[in-house]
């Protein structure tokens, strides 16, 4: 797993082909000059929860891997980079509660107050696998 901090640009989705495996990978990478903290959505494995969680993060330059426990090749994502850019909205967005220390909740079942709303940008897997590339800010 990733490190988990806070952080803060421009996103691309990719599609990978080829995986077989049960989980839903996400393969990230921050071409950015500064670091992003990611957080996700996802369909759990029953098929019914939707999931929110966050946060991992990427340091500039860094690849790693989001391995999210479910069979759906339908994802959200949102994303900060320090100093305040945002990997936000777009076409089939969907708007999120997100807190800024590390969370994981059901979708509709948060009862804490949130620190602020955002809206993930809809992605869709192939074969279980995305490709992310985060970057670069332009200022």
């Amino acid at each position: 797993m990733l490190k988990k901090i806070m952080a803060a640009g421009a996103l691309f989705l990719g599609l990978a082909v080829g995986n077989s495996a049960q989980a839903l990978l996400l393969e990230c990478r921050n071409v950015a000059n500064a670091p992003i903290a990611v957080a996700v959505s996802y369909l759990d494995y029953d098929g019914h929860t939707w999931m929110v969680e966050g946060w991992y993060t990427l340091g500039p330059g860094e690849r790693a891997n989001i391995d999210l426990e479910s069979s759906n090749d339908i994802f959200y994502i949102y994303g900060e980079f320090q100093g305040g850019s945002e990997v936000a909205g777009g076409s089939g967005s969907l708007e999120l509660p997100i807190y800024y220390k590390t969370f994981k909740y059901v979708q509709g079942q948060n009862i804490l107050q949130a620190d602020k709303r955002v809206s993930f940008i809809r992605g869709v897997a192939a074969n279980g696998v995305a490709q992310i590339t985060f970057g670069p800010i332009r200022q």
